[in-house]
């Protein structure tokens, strides 16, 4: 199984500047269907995530939140490809 997709997310607080990024890689196979992994959970942010409706789409984030501040945090993705 390989990664046949990628998106990059990226959270910033305006309050403090923290800024966090990680990668959600979509794993798959020719042989089977696809489906979306977090690399790694956000340290800085607590973060609500949205599953796609099924296993092939992306999943999203619903509202994100700084540690250090409480301050909302803006959200940028980046579809990566493969």
């Amino acid at each position: 199984m390989g990664i046949i997709d990628s998106t990059k997310h990226t959270l910033s607080c305006a309050k403090c500047g923290t800024t966090e990024s990680v990668m959600v890689l979509d794993k798959g196979s020719n042989f089977g269907g696809s489906s979306w992994h977090i690399q790694s959970d956000f340290s800085e942010f607590d973060v609500g995530w949205e599953s796609g409706r099924n296993a092939a789409d992306d999943p999203k984030i619903v509202c994100a939140t700084c540690k250090k501040c409480g301050g909302n945090a803006a959200h940028k993705d980046e579809y990566g490809g493969v």
